[in-house]
């Protein structure tokens, strides 16, 4: 285990000098009492409170033993699972190939008192050698833990250290006159591999048959679906022999370099499923590209992706694959990407290898030579025409000739290749054609990220050919953590904005002022375009935050006027409150009330009539029931909280004013459709929870369509605390 895997584990983490502390899971912690720190190839524990390392273990749920670390792997949160001994003929040890889990592999060689973690002067021998010598009839899949899969069942079995692609020509001698049965991975790369073996063994073994297994990636895998020995032995018996694409392959034709292969074959592979590196979005093996205008963000979203794949993080609301990455910023200098890096959290422990200069001579062939030898999850070339040297961006010819190796380097390595590059001067409504220069450019790329950026907000949106494009959707970016999430669509996005600067304007005209024609909305609402506005204001009536009144026809044209809780009534829309009858809310817990001047004030544990004048607020769940319960006949999202009078009492809609302040205090700003989003309330819950944070003195008054701003607290509030720790700004909890 590695330091950030356990910290992970903790609750309330914070950096101390050179380590950290934390909430000791072992007792009842209010104080961080727990140390964690990292010396040598140990975690060191300490709670101060005198809980021992073994009891802060067990609740975790791990090991002692588990806090002993090991730096050889390029993942840091990796553990040694498996060592494979290569040894010469007389059985002499020559290196080791280390398996870590998640995987990942290392090679080391003995010196007589420890290892050295290179192959430096050692001849490459293949897996088993001794064995191989002596055998009559051989196995050879991929990697050494098919072999010892194949071994288990019974059969002598070998392959080459390094993976598929590593195979030496001369390996070939050593199947002279055995019976070969090569056992491709069922993906390109394995195929690829199996051919080079099974080519190298032409001439040399008595007989050569290659095979994949049915409905799996691996022998390994076919074994844990149930595969025993019989049924290997028959699959092995009814491969047919391998004959090479000069002799003609089985069941296929061959003519000027091209071997064809009927749709009956292709159909009879065992179903490969697509691996991501970001789910849905980015395939392993593909070249993707994103797409920007200068300083939106292609070098923000690249860094963003990088670490939480090199963690193994959801990223935009996705799952990423946790592996090595690469990231050649090409135009930065050092100092900047680590600034940036840093500010999104890295500690130095993740697998990310980054080069900050400018590209080799030959650059796309040497990071294939790259890719081959490290084969990471993810590779960035930031700027793309930095790798590339490309004299005319706009041939499409010299374009697709300069990239298309790319394609191949990343197919045969399994790598991502994500490539920043500029957008078109003019926009572009086919997101397709935003590369600037060839349309070559789109031609390489499986997915094309597109991101925009207006004076509101920023977008990204995706074309793909593998998996479904993600549409138009807002990008939010934290400037503090240059972090990034997705919001709403980008259309959902913009009728929630002129909904906001709608509900703004009417209700800027007071609960006297006129009801105001369509036009004059759509004049003095200056968010949105007209049918985006259209479209929010039938929302809005929907909804019954805005009022309509006439008949909408010439001379009695359809009115709106906010919803005020107290404004007169209007018929097709809810009661006045003097026509209700009178209510008894009952407070079954602590409430929170914003007081007359900020602070939080509330009195006894019962609300009636009007015998708790002095809470203040026209807006508080205290002296306004139906405010704080919110309309039964008010529509909300999916998975919004529960409003109304069935739904949150005093105490819960306390709780939710709470959860809304430090939702501002963390956000810097309040707006609608950032409540509605972050606590899953409705747009009329919003609305009112930012009533009740202006009224009480913690965020400015409206201005326009904006956010509103925060006003500074009493007291410095820590955004990663909870809502206890918010006490500064919100106090006087009863």
């Amino acid at each position: 285990m590695y330091t950030t895997e356990l910290l992970r584990r903790l609750r309330n983490v914070k950096r101390n000098g050179k380590g950290h502390t934390a909430l000791c899971p072992a007792h009842d912690d209010k104080v961080r009492s727990l140390s964690v720190r990292e010396a040598g190839h140990k975690i060191l524990l300490h709670c101060f409170a005198g809980c021992s390392v073994k009891e802060v273990c067990a609740a975790l749920g791990i090991e002692v033993a588990d806090l002993f670390t090991d730096h050889h792997s390029s993942n840091p949160r990796s553990r040694v699972v498996a060592e494979y001994d290569y040894r010469d003929e007389k059985g002499n040890l020559l290196y080791q190939v280390v398996r870590y889990d998640p995987k990942d592999f290392r090679v080391r060689r003995p010196n007589g008192h420890g290892w050295i973690w290179n192959l430096d002067g050692v001849s490459r021998v293949l897996y088993r050698l001794p064995e191989l010598v002596k055998a009559s009839s051989v196995l050879i899949p991929e990697g050494e833990k098919d072999v010892e899969s194949a071994r288990r069942l019974g059969f002598d079995a070998t392959c080459n250290s390094g993976g598929a692609g590593k195979w030496c020509p001369e390996y070939g001698k050593l199947f002279s006159k055995k019976h070969c049965y090569v056992l491709a991975d069922a993906d390109e790369p394995g195929r690829r591999h199996a051919e080079q073996v099974a080519q190298s063994l032409l001439g040399k073994a008595e007989q050569i048959r290659v095979l994949e297994l049915p409905g799996a990636k691996d022998l390994s895998e076919w074994i844990g679906h149930g595969g025993d020995r019989d049924q290997l032995q028959k699959l092995l018996v009814d491969a047919p022999p391998w004959k090479s694409s000069s002799q003609g392959a089985q069941g296929a034709q061959s003519a000027d370099g091209f071997v064809l292969t009927s749709i009956g074959e292709l159909l009879a592979r065992p179903e490969v499923p697509v691996e991501y590196v970001l789910d849905g979005i980015l395939v392993a093996g593909t070249v993707s590209e994103v797409i920007a205008k200068p300083k939106v963000g292609k070098s923000t979203l690249a860094r963003n992706l990088s670490l939480a794949v090199s963690r193994g993080d959801d990223f935009l609301g996705r799952k990423t694959k946790q592996g090595e990455v690469i990231y050649l910023a090409l135009e930065e200098r050092a100092e900047d990407v680590t600034n940036d890096f840093r500010a999104m959290g890295a500690d130095g422990t993740e697998p990310i290898f980054v080069h900050t200069a400018a590209a080799p001579a030959e650059g796309i062939a040497k990071l294939g030579e790259l890719l081959k030898q490290r084969r990471p999850a993810l590779a960035v070339s930031d700027p793309l025409f930095r790798l590339a040297h490309v004299k005319d961006e706009k041939g499409y010819s010299e374009i697709y000739n300069a990239l298309g190796p790319l394609i191949d380097i990343a197919r045969e390595t399994g790598t991502h290749l994500l490539l920043p590059h500029h957008a078109r001067k003019a926009p572009n409504a086919d997101p397709v054609d935003s590369p600037l220069g060839s349309i070559g450019l789109a031609g390489v790329a499986s997915t094309i990220i597109v991101l925009k950026r207006t004076e509101n907000r920023r977008s990204v949106q995706t074309v793909q050919r593998i998996g479904q494009d993600l549409p138009e959707t807002v990008l939010e970016f934290d400037p503090e953590t240059r972090t990034l999430s997705l919001g709403a669509e980008k259309a959902e996005a913009e009728i929630d904005a002129a909904a906001e600067a709608i509900l703004g304007y009417l209700k800027g005209l007071g609960e006297a002022g006129e009801p105001k024609t369509e036009d004059e909305i759509l004049e003095a609402a200056e968010e949105g375009k007209t049918g985006v506005k259209r479209k929010a204001l039938r929302r809005l009536v929907d909804k019954k935050e805005v009022a309509r009144s006439g008949a909408g026809r010439k001379g009695n044209p359809f009115k709106y006027q906010f919803s005020f809780p107290r404004s007169p009534h209007i018929p097709g829309t809810r009661e006045r409150e003097s026509e209700k009858p009178p209510q008894t809310p009952i407070n079954t817990g602590d409430i929170l009330v914003p007081g007359e001047h900020g602070e939080m004030v509330g009195q006894g544990t019962r609300i009636q009539g009007e015998e708790n004048e002095n809470i203040r607020g026209s807006g508080t769940p205290a002296s306004n029931p139906d405010h704080a319960a919110g309309s039964k006949d008010t529509p909300k999202p999916e998975g919004a909280r529960p409003t109304g009078q069935n739904g949150n009492s005093a105490a819960e809609w306390g709780q939710l004013f709470v959860d809304a302040a430090v939702r501002v205090v963390q956000a810097g700003s309040a707006s609608v459709s950032d409540l509605m989003y972050a606590l899953g309330v409705s747009r009329a819950d919003a609305i009112r929870l930012i009533d009740e944070l202006e009224d009480g003195g913690h965020i400015g008054p409206a201005n326009g369509s904006g956010p509103r701003p925060v006003r500074p607290p009493t007291e410095p509030v820590n955004a990663a605390d909870d809502a206890e720790d918010a006490e500064g700004v919100f106090s006087g909890r009863i």
